[in-house]
């Protein structure tokens, strides 16, 4: 009877906004470790998420980046059975998280506390958390992360009691239960694809028959870095060569503006930085005038009317 049960709250609906976590280790039936950390999620919160769990911006101001607790977080996980109520969710905000910063998802099984109710008391009325905690006389704080957890990991206690099943997996194959891996998705890596880009950007021609000697990026040599939110690389360069800027590939003595996406931007407010602010920064250190500009302030740029 050893696994971890995790839950995770958000600041609004996007998987990466994780604001709090909740992780409770089981051994040998018994709750033996609870940890609980609030989360910046680097994201905005939306009313009816705090609504929720109560938690708001200015209370994680001081908390560590998901970025930042992976290392911890990563030793409770890796190589465990991990349990969550809905762990649909839970699992998909834990792989969006860690493919938000580019980390390989660490070597998991996992288990869902909601199906295991719906098979072990199949007569509830439903088998949400508060509903199967309520029925076992499990307290509850719904929402917050740790109880949350905690509620899911007595749940599976009691469902391999009644079932008379040692293990998580003991229990889903009694039951016919999915077994989960986070398999990751069979893509290119961004790194891979990022590289591609560089490639076509450097082949793109201007759309404009007349760009406008005026504009601010005419004739400027510009390079982009990082996840764009509002488009791909691609097409922000094509919008930079139809105002007669010339895109590159890489950082060099020539260039004039490093465009970076908005979702690295705030990493590098914080001192995350791609190989190409790194070598941009050595470079303007060194005198070389390169301006790091945000992605928002680049289409700003490139959307302002000839005049």
């Amino acid at each position: 009877m050893d696994f971890v049960a995790i839950d995770f709250e958000t600041a609004n609906s996007l998987r990466t906004s994780v604001c709090s976590i909740g992780i409770v280790r089981v051994k040998n039936g018994k709750i033996k470790e609870e940890i609980h950390t609030l989360i910046n999620p680097l994201s905005e919160f939306h009313y009816y998420n705090t609504q929720i769990h109560g938690i708001t911006e200015d209370m994680v101001m001081s908390a560590p980046t998901f970025e930042e607790f992976w290392p911890d977080f990563k030793g409770f996980v890796e190589n465990q059975t991990i349990i969550a109520h809905n762990a649909s969710f839970d699992i998909s905000v834990l792989k969006a998280s860690l493919d938000n910063f580019h980390e390989s998802y660490p070597a998991f099984e996992y288990g869902c506390s909601y199906q295991m109710a719906k098979k072990v008391w199949p007569n509830l009325y439903n088998h949400k958390l508060s509903t199967v905690a309520n029925y076992l006389g499990i307290s509850l704080r719904h929402h917050d992360a740790l109880e949350d957890a905690r509620a899911a990991a007595r749940i599976t206690i009691e469902a391999m009691q009644k079932s008379r099943t040692n293990s998580v997996r003991e229990l889903s194959n009694l039951y016919k239960l999915k077994i989960g891996t986070p398999t990751p998705v069979k893509k290119q890596t961004p790194r891979t694809r990022n590289k591609k880009e560089d490639t076509a950007i450097q082949f793109l021609e201007t759309t404009n028959s007349m760009p406008n000697k005026r504009h601010p990026l005419y004739d400027a040599n510009i390079v982009f870095t990082g996840r764009m939110l509002s488009m791909t690389r691609v097409q922000a360069a094509q919008l930079a060569v139809n105002c007669g800027a010339v895109c590159k590939g890489s950082v060099d003595v020539h260039t004039n503006v490093l465009v970076v996406g908005d979702n690295d931007l705030v990493k590098y407010i914080q001192g995350i930085k791609s190989t190409k602010m790194q070598k941009a920064e050595g470079m303007i250190a060194r005198g070389i005038p390169i301006e790091i500009m945000g992605e928002g302030d680049f289409l700003r740029l490139v959307r302002a009317s000839d005049k």
